[in-house]
């Protein structure tokens, strides 16, 4: 993240408070987890709220205008997701208050927005899962939601992209398939099983490279091509 320009070019310094702030920004999110540990949920609150208020200051905006455009999806990647799990605490912790329950759903929408697209977007999309199974979830409605918003307009397609990684027309034509599935109940449950297990053989195939070639050549390759000419 960078000071933005002046109109005549010149970079905008900031005052030294912010500066400092974002300097020790790290040591307030963890004492904000801190305090989650230790179950002092106002206390986290206050601490993940003065967290992105201090990003949100860096960038000369408000938190409820953070975004990820602010940061670089490279370089900014850790930072990003520490502000998703921001977000994803403060969902949880304003969901416990009827009061509070809009301003659940506006951080879980932020949770989503600073989740799809990353490579822990499947990993936060577990965290909703478990949430969600384990009952704690008042507002079950908003975050099941929540869930199947990140899995269908997630653009990984774990299976068909590790087979056909340079075949844009193929993921583009199986991407759009992924989203008319997901207007049916059985297309959404197809898509969850689809982000439960198709990350874990990617994975398998990357740690055994003979088994990746076999299976990739004889098995994968050909299932995937065929479904992309079945939907196109």
């Amino acid at each position: 993240m960078s000071n933005k320009k002046k109109d005549d070019g010149e970079v905008e310094e900031l005052n030294e408070g912010v500066k400092n702030a974002y300097a020790e920004r790290l040591k307030t999110l963890k004492q904000a987890l801190d305090f989650v540990a230790k179950n002092d949920l106002p206390k986290s609150v206050e601490k993940f709220k003065h967290y992105l208020g201090i990003l949100a200051a860096y960038n000369r905006t408000d938190e409820k205008h953070l975004t990820p455009k602010m940061f670089d999806p490279e370089r900014d990647v850790a930072e990003l997701l520490l502000v998703s799990q921001a977000y994803w605490n403060l969902a949880k912790s304003y969901d416990k208050s009827p009061r509070l329950r809009q301003e659940s759903v506006r951080c879980l929408q932020q949770f989503i927005q600073f989740s799809i697209g990353y490579k822990y977007q499947h990993a936060n999309a577990q965290l909703i899962k478990k949430f969600l199974r384990s009952g704690q979830a008042h507002n079950k409605k908003a975050f099941q939601q929540a869930y199947e918003k990140i899995n269908v307009r997630s653009k990984n397609c774990y299976l068909a992209t590790h087979a056909y990684p340079e075949n844009e027309d193929l993921l583009n034509t199986l991407r759009a398939f992924k989203v008319k599935l997901a207007k049916y109940s059985a297309g959404i449950i197809f898509i969850n099983r689809y982000y439960d297990y198709s990350p874990y053989i990617v994975n398998s195939f990357e740690r055994n490279r003979s088994l990746d070639f076999v299976f990739n050549k004889l098995f994968l390759r050909p299932i995937i091509y065929l479904i992309y000419k079945v939907v196109k």
